[in-house]
């Protein structure tokens, strides 16, 4: 197989090509005579498969034979059991995905990111997607809120008679919330520190 691998290429179009190797190149008798090997050793496997599930099906046979009537009937409402138990688990996880979709939805205000983010929080099965899902809608409501109202100072900050915080809410501020705050409102910080 490596030999086929070496010296014959798949385009992207489906066509094949014969390439030459400088350490070994096979001939098309060569080539031919290997498929024909693969292909035998493939109706092997097929052929073993076949004959191993055949047998499993009649092991299962055999065995519901020598079952009693009560042993079929209890192998048959141990199935329903199983059958009722994966439908209860899927409605819980509808209805666990639902609840939390909504949720999300009073903060994303878009249906499928709301429910792509649900449904990767589910069961905390795929952290990371809910995590890019919820960064993704994040996003493009902030967007849609900048190009609706255009650029909004944060809530509590400026304004036209200068700065709503006092020197002493600033003072009062651990030194990461004043870099914050100064990074954020530099014209404000600065009014505040009289510069």
């Amino acid at each position: 197989m490596a030999d086929i691998d070496a010296n014959v290429a798949e385009q992207a179009d489906g066509t094949v090509t014969e390439t030459t190797g400088t350490d070994q190149a096979n001939s098309p008798e060569e080539t031919s005579a290997e498929i024909a090997r693969l292909r035998a050793d493939l109706a092997k496997s097929k052929a073993a498969l076949d004959k191993a599930t055949k047998e499993a099906g009649d092991a299962k046979k055999a065995l519901r034979a020598r079952q009693s009537a009560e042993e079929q009937a209890a192998d048959a409402k141990q199935e329903e059991l199983e059958e009722l138990r994966r439908q209860v688990e899927e409605l819980t996880k509808d209805r666990t995905v639902a609840t939390t979709s909504k949720t999300i939805f009073a903060f994303v205000q878009d249906e499928n990111a709301a429910n792509t983010i649900a449904n990767a929080l589910y069961g905390a099965n795929d952290i990371d997607a809910a995590l890019g899902a919820l960064s993704k809608a994040w996003l493009a409501k902030e967007k849609a809120l900048k190009l609706e109202y255009g650029k909004v100072p944060a809530p509590g900050v400026g304004g036209s008679d200068g700065p709503s915080i006092t020197r002493e809410e600033l003072d009062a501020m651990t030194l990461s919330k004043r870099i914050e705050f100064a990074n954020a409102h530099p014209d404000d910080y600065n009014k505040l520190l009289g510069r």
